[in-house]
């Protein structure tokens, strides 16, 4: 994640000592099964040692299960973990919430540590997750869901699952993922792509910034036009990896939380581009909800308005430009 317009920022892309490289050990990587009411309860194990997961209390095979995969310079305990699990605790008790905990590997140079790690890390996540596939966990009750840096991270497990193993992830789902190193198509590391899970679906929110800038998934959803500055970010905001710089960004996984928590938050409508979006007369058609309500069989690019804060959800109005809406239904 960075952003190339910003010259102090190449600090961070090539990493001259700010954010140290903890480790590039594979034997680092963990997982973190969460079996309470919040994101304060959990069993960590070495990725290694995946297979111990059946015997944790609170897994249930058969039940769906979800692998959160964070991004570039995150911890376990970072927000954006805490917000998506317990969105998923409280709201869906009945899934298997599981952090890929690779923040050993997600600091340092972003080029020559973490970027490059994204594929190491996604071929033992795979070996991993076939093993435990391999022992009974349902291939097509597994969701795969990465943040940034973390999308590619998924990407590169789903599609070693899928060329190694020749098991096939239902669906994976990209959360503004990272641009840098990755577009466009070969540029140094392999991106998330449609060609990865069976479904794939991605939601932009800082398109050019931190996030990708193209169509990357099955479909992509570009809520406010999917790119910075988000409704409710601040304008001005030169100080990288801020919270206020990162904004933007960062609106991509509180969107998915939101979904989780109301799934009918997010209807967007199908469109070639935002422009043609405003334009449309006939929003609904076509229409599919943005998140964890996504019909499968979307296709293309889908778009939608939110709230400048949360609840972020405009609901049906989110597809109706301003003032629009009294005028299509006269």
């Amino acid at each position: 994640m960075f952003r190339a317009v910003t010259v102090g920022w190449k600090r961070y892309w090539w990493g001259t000592g700010i954010l140290p490289d903890r480790t590039n050990r594979i034997e680092d990587i963990y997982l973190r099964f969460y079996n309470g009411g919040s994101a304060e309860v959990y069993v960590d194990f070495p990725l290694s040692q995946a297979l111990r997961l059946f015997e944790i209390r609170g897994f249930q095979k058969d039940n769906p299960t979800v692998l959160y995969i964070h991004g570039f310079i995150e911890t376990a305990q970072q927000e954006s973990i805490q917000v998506m699990v317990n969105a998923y605790l409280e709201a869906r008790p009945e899934t298997n919430v599981l952090l890929l905990d690779w923040s050993n590997m997600a600091h340092g140079s972003y080029l020559v540590n973490a970027a490059r790690n994204t594929k190491k890390v996604g071929a033992v996540a795979a070996e991993q997750l076939n093993k435990l596939l391999e022992a009974g966990l349902p291939v097509d009750k597994v969701h795969v869901i990465g943040h940034s840096l973390g999308s590619h991270v998924a990407g590169y497990t789903a599609r070693e699952l899928k060329t190694k193993y020749n098991k096939i992830v239902k669906r994976l789902t990209a959360l503004d993922p990272a641009f840098p190193a990755f577009y466009p198509d070969g540029v140094m590391m392999e991106h998330v792509s449609e060609r990865d899970a069976e479904f794939v679906d991605v939601i932009h929110t800082d398109a050019g910034g931190y996030g990708a800038p193209v169509r990357t998934g099955t479909a992509d959803f570009w809520p406010n036009g999917g790119k910075s500055i988000q409704p409710g970010c601040p304008r001005f905001a030169p100080i990288p990896l801020s919270d206020d710089n990162l904004c933007s960004h960062w609106r991509s996984w509180q969107f998915y939380a939101e979904s989780v928590r109301n799934p009918e938050a997010f209807p967007a409508s199908p469109a070639d581009s935002y422009q043609k979006f405003r334009e449309n007369p006939s929003p609904e058609t076509g229409m599919v909800y943005m998140g964890l309500n996504c019909d499968l069989s979307a296709r293309g690019s889908y778009y939608l308005t939110t709230n400048s804060e949360t609840p972020f959800g405009k609901g049906m109005d989110g597809i109706y430009p301003k003032n629009k809406k009294s005028k299509n239904k006269k």
